[in-house]
């Protein structure tokens, strides 16, 4: 649970000292506001990346040469998180010092929903893997090693196969480096995938929207990637003259593809931008509740949870997140959320918060 947050030049937010404590908080206000800025500087705080800005630099306020941010941290011990942009670059802090950045990610889990999250429905397939790979590394941080090893082993096989025959003899070496890799990365997708489906369906039948089944399918690449790392080494030597034609690296996770199917169609082309959105609300609470059944209890982030919902489905898809640990969600219309169970309301104005009785 974050018990205490401060931060100072992030955004177009004042400074701000607040202590959101347990349960659901809803912010409130008008655009640009301040909002989403509150539930970024969390997520930064969290994570060390930001969910809307691809450089950290941009989050610094107007006419500053930085920000910070600090966060303490309450689970079954204290942890202090600090996150800084000074003299253009990133700073991180746990308990004062530099940590791995899998102990940082482990010391406050966050599940966040932002526009973007709308992607991993509908969307080309990376947004998938990254979505599974949030599941992954939120059940497991230091599988963060594991994921960034396998990909620099598939840049220098990029690298190679860009040079043309006269680096091929090198991609062998990076082939096996690879399959041993790739087999843990598809074992723990996979994983993940199969616990999620289960917790999906629990979230569908229990939220009483009546929707239809939806179906999760995991397709590692190769197909056969789970039987392990010397079938995927295997399959990679029958793909290398190809690979090599083609130049460029033609199976492995980097393919994988998570399949979602609505009563057994391509959800995309059946499912309303309403449907969609509830729809990816619920896989998002489905993944917070993975991560809770292995002891993972994450901090929940909703950015503008109401748009493009009917207020029926609204209360809806909200009673499904009101057994969160913590919950932060934003809104800029008050009246919808008049007859719904909220711990806590606060009021944002010019980057300014404060709490609303």
């Amino acid at each position: 649970m974050l018990a205490h947050l401060s931060l100072l030049n992030f955004r177009n937010l004042e400074p701000l000292k607040w202590g959101p404590g347990p349960g659901s908080h809803l912010l409130l206000g008008g655009n640009g506001a301040g909002k989403t800025s509150v539930l970024e500087a969390v997520y930064v705080l969290a994570t060390t990346r930001s969910f809307r800005a691809a450089r950290l630099e941009d989050c610094v306020r107007h006419g500053s040469d930085g920000f910070q941010l600090e966060g303490e941290v309450e689970t079954d011990r204290r942890s202090a998180l600090e996150v800084r942009w000074i003299e253009g670059k990133r700073l991180r802090l746990l308990n004062g010092r530099t940590a791995p950045l899998a102990e940082h990610l482990a010391a406050l889990p966050v599940v966040a929903w932002t526009h973007a999250e709308a992607e991993v429905l509908i969307g080309a397939p990376r947004a998938r893997r990254r979505f599974m790979d949030r599941g992954v590394v939120g059940l497991r941080p230091a599988a963060l090693d594991l994921l960034n090893r396998y990909r620099e082993a598939l840049l220098h096989k990029r690298e190679l196969l860009l040079q043309g025959e006269t680096g091929g003899e090198g991609i062998d070496v990076w082939n096996e480096i690879l399959a041993g890799a790739a087999a843990e990365v598809i074992r723990l997708r996979h994983a993940y995938v199969e616990g999620l489906r289960g917790t999906l369906a629990g979230v569908l039948a229990g939220s009483g929207l009546g929707l239809p089944p939806i179906e999760i399918r995991y397709r590692p690449s190769p197909a056969l990637g789970l039987e392990g790392a010397a079938v995927i080494a295997q399959t990679l030597e029958r793909v290398a003259e190809r690979e090599r034609a083609r130049q460029a690296p033609l199976l492995g996770p980097h393919r994988d593809e998570l399949e979602i199917l609505w009563d057994g169609h391509d959800l995309r082309r059946v499912a309303s931008a309403g449907e969609r959105k509830a729809l990816s609300l619920l896989l998002l609470a489905a993944h917070g509740r993975t991560l809770e059944s292995a002891g993972r209890r994450p901090l929940y982030l909703l950015d503008d949870a109401d748009a493009e919902l009917a207020p029926a489905t609204h209360a809806a898809v909200w009673n499904v997140f009101r057994g969160a640990p913590q919950l932060i969600a934003t809104s800029n219309r008050p009246q919808v959320w008049l007859t719904l169970d909220v711990g806590k309301a606060w009021e944002m104005e010019k980057g300014r918060m404060r709490a609303l009785e």
